[in-house]
């Protein structure tokens, strides 16, 4: 089989166009949008088997990890030990709620919400961190539901 075949052609145009809807949005909001474009293209999947439950996964995880950088902030300033509790209980959540798949997602929103630049507000970098996970992470179910459904019309068709 072609590494061309027309699933792979389509998740290479999903990405595509995720990455454009993300560069935009960066362009536009730029303290947003750079995380925003993360997030949709993790949130991507080339497995169609199973395109919208690991989507709704990943999105579950990434506001799993965006909650709890959050309260991170809110308890005690970021530092290796918050990081590290923060990344534990994403992992834990995540087993809880039975989704291991998505562990790496929820770990990764924890990096991003609480990874900070210095002299920037915590708070506010936060808070706009977490709104481009979540944004990111509903562009990229609307992207694969959208690919999932055309995909679906080429298999119906046999086109």
């Amino acid at each position: 089989m072609s590494i061309f075949n027309r699933h792979f052609i389509l998740y290479i145009l999903e990405c595509l166009v995720g990455t454009v809807i993300g560069f935009v949005l960066y362009k536009s909001y730029p303290s947003i949008g750079a995380w925003c474009l993360f997030s949709i293209l993790l949130v991507l999947s080339p497995d169609r088997k199973d395109a919208m439950n690991l989507a709704m996964n990943r999105i579950k995880a990434n506001l799993i990890g965006a909650a709890i950088g959050l309260t991170l902030f809110a308890l005690h300033p970021i530092n290796l030990v918050m990081i590290c509790i923060g990344i534990a209980t994403a992992l834990i959540i995540c087993e809880w709620l039975k989704l291991q798949v998505a562990n790496r997602s929820a770990m990764i929103a924890v990096l991003i919400i609480t990874m900070h630049e210095p002299g920037q507000h915590f708070w506010d970098i936060a808070v706009q961190r977490a709104a481009g996970v979540v944004l990111g992470c509903l562009v990229g179910v609307i992207l694969t539901y959208c690919f999932h459904h055309i995909i679906s019309r080429i298999k119906k068709f046999n086109l």
